[in-house]
């Protein structure tokens, strides 16, 4: 088995949760607003599917998800006027986010044989399949359960979920989870953090890519200064995994104004710093100090390359949460072992 095959078989076996190719895919808009910029448009992030230009007109980012729909936020299709329709990129998956918003287009894919009138597809066969309901939710309802236990009150704290969102993600859990006098627990804790390790589809949202001659803690420091939470190889470098910290991601709620801080555009090679504005908020609300957990950070080094480098610290941050797991589990349930007394069971 290859050093990354463990992830791939998750991803393909799993059945917690539905989570369709596409889901939580983040896109890269440098080239589309340094485009924009030379056009006369100079524009600004946000959110994470809107941009507003200098002139106060907001367009909307028809972004790849293949399950996002406007009333996503709970806001509806009329509280969401926007100026400018802007597709960033040629995916299909774009076009569909597309004509959901807006259900008087047609669109064709003749290639394919597809049509979309009214909002939905209505030839052909579809790309489209459903997630399940507050997916996001659960992957950080079990990533706080595996490490930390605890009962509901103690989870929502922890993740930012409000607690009545905790209670209703909490059954697609199924028998992962057990319910004990002290809390939560993983019925099987490796296997947990494999899964929410290997199967979360990602964080989805924007990604734009920096550069500035500085070192990166230099980088890191500031942008941790400015409200941000910190990924990538430096992140991981921090929880005393092996790797060069040469690579940093950094999650914002709000994209700081980067070029004010010295920063140019970059290609995604030659980038010091890409920054995030992630669609899943949980990995910002769940963050431990400032980097995101090392489930995220696992992530964005697993998504991010093939390399050696990446494949090694992806696992080592795998045994490094196995480890985290069962000695958190030990210090719950045994919290003064070797003294004779204390702990539960």
């Amino acid at each position: 088995m290859s050093d990354r095959q463990w992830v791939q078989d998750i991803r393909r076996e799993q059945s917690i949760l539905s989570l369709p190719f596409g889901l939580g895919y983040t896109i890269d808009i440098t080239q589309t607003l340094t485009a924009l910029a030379a056009a006369g448009m100079p524009a600004r992030v946000e959110a994470f599917d809107r941009l507003r230009f200098d002139d106060g007109r907001t367009a909307f980012l028809a972004t790849p998800d293949p399950t996002a729909t406007v009333t996503d936020d709970g806001d509806g299709a009329e509280s969401r006027v926007d100026d400018v329709i802007l597709l960033p990129g040629g995916s299909e998956g774009g076009v569909l986010s597309l004509v959901r918003r807006y259900p008087d287009l047609v669109v064709v894919n003749g290639k394919r044989g597809r049509v979309w009138a009214n909002g939905r597809q209505v030839h052909g066969t579809s790309m489209q399949r459903k997630a399940t309901p507050g997916w996001r939710t659960v992957f950080a309802i079990a990533r706080s359960i595996v490490l930390h236990g605890g009962g509901t009150h103690a989870i929502a704290d922890r993740t930012g979920i409000p607690m009545g969102e905790v209670r209703a993600a909490m059954p697609a859990l199924g028998p992962h989870v057990f319910h004990t006098p002290i809390g939560w627990e993983a019925a099987d804790r490796p296997v947990l953090v494999d899964w929410a390790l290997a199967a979360y589809p990602g964080y989805g949202g924007v990604r734009t890519c920096w550069r500035r001659d500085d070192t990166i803690d230099a980088q890191a420091d500031q942008l941790i200064g400015l409200g941000g939470v910190m990924s990538d190889r430096w992140a991981a470098q921090q929880s005393g995994v092996l790797v060069p910290p040469n690579r940093l991601t950094a999650l914002f709620a709000d994209h700081p104004d980067m070029q004010a801080l010295g920063y140019e555009p970059a290609s995604a090679g030659d980038a010091t710093v890409s920054v995030v504005i992630p669609q899943d908020t949980t990995v910002l609300s769940s963050a431990e100090g400032c980097c995101t957990n090392d489930f995220i950070t696992a992530h964005v080094l697993y998504e991010d390359s093939w390399v050696t480098a990446n494949t090694d610290a992806v696992n080592g941050l795998r045994q490094l949460l196995h480890f985290q797991s069962d000695l958190a589990h030990d210090l719950r349930w045994h919290p003064n072992n070797g003294s004779g007394e204390g702990g539960v069971g």
